[in-house]
């Protein structure tokens, strides 16, 4: 007869084991490179297209983060570098929002696509350019805004009244919940991941990146109009 003491670590076991998903690589598909992916853009590290296919972009964002993190980059997916994409607050989007042409992820991927652009006060791009080199921060906006399907002015003069025209402005604790919504204080614009960071065009003496966005000053929220969330 087993007692209850010995079969109880066995059990710990099988929930532990139950937990981590499985190993995953290149050529892998489905929906935990789905999770896999929507876990790397949450990261900062672009996977490309939240497809559910493990292809060559997916995987040299593994690789990028194996290497932020320590870990051996060969870019497979194991125990070791889940754990680490499940540690930290490194979690989905909530909700797994849509991902095409036209939406809030959408959005945020193109802005992703540009980390570590030049930052050029004043820059203006050829808003079909599917890779320009240089932003300012409006400009950023409006161009990852145009890739995803939807309009907005250049300049956070312009952008601030356009969303109050459209109804659309939201609170700044609630653009700072919402992945792909707007943060302005004068003179700026960041776009919101959704987890107390945001993508922008943060300044000459940083370019394109991802930055903390809590304590900075921002005055209103705002959702971009015509996106989906």
């Amino acid at each position: 007869m087993t007692s209850i003491s010995a079969s109880r670590p066995r059990s710990v076991a099988t929930a532990a084991a139950a937990a981590t998903p499985p190993t995953v690589r290149q050529g892998s598909k489905g929906p935990v490179v789905a999770d896999l992916q929507r876990r790397l853009a949450a990261a900062g590290f672009n996977p490309g297209p939240i497809d559910g296919d493990f292809g060559p972009r997916t995987k040299a964002a593994v690789v990028a983060f194996q290497r932020a993190k320590g870990l051996e980059p060969d870019g497979i997916v194991g125990p070791k570098t889940w754990g680490k994409l499940q540690a930290g607050g490194v979690k989905p989007p909530p909700s797994n929002p849509p991902t095409g042409r036209g939406t809030a992820e959408s959005f945020v991927q193109k802005a992703l696509s540009q980390q570590g652009d030049r930052y050029i006060f004043g820059a203006e791009v050829n808003l079909n350019d599917p890779n320009p080199k240089a932003f300012d921060c409006s400009e950023l906006v409006q161009w990852a805004a145009h890739q995803a399907g939807v309009s907005i002015p250049d300049g956070t003069m312009n952008q601030l009244p356009h969303c109050q025209k459209k109804g659309t402005t939201i609170s700044v604790a609630e653009a700072l919940r919402t992945r792909g919504a707007l943060l302005f204080r004068p003179g700026h614009v960041a776009i919101s991941l959704g987890d107390g960071r945001t993508i922008e065009a943060k300044g000459r003496a940083y370019g394109v990146g991802i930055f903390n966005a809590n304590g900075r000053g921002w005055t209103t929220g705002a959702l971009v109009p015509g996106l989906k969330y």
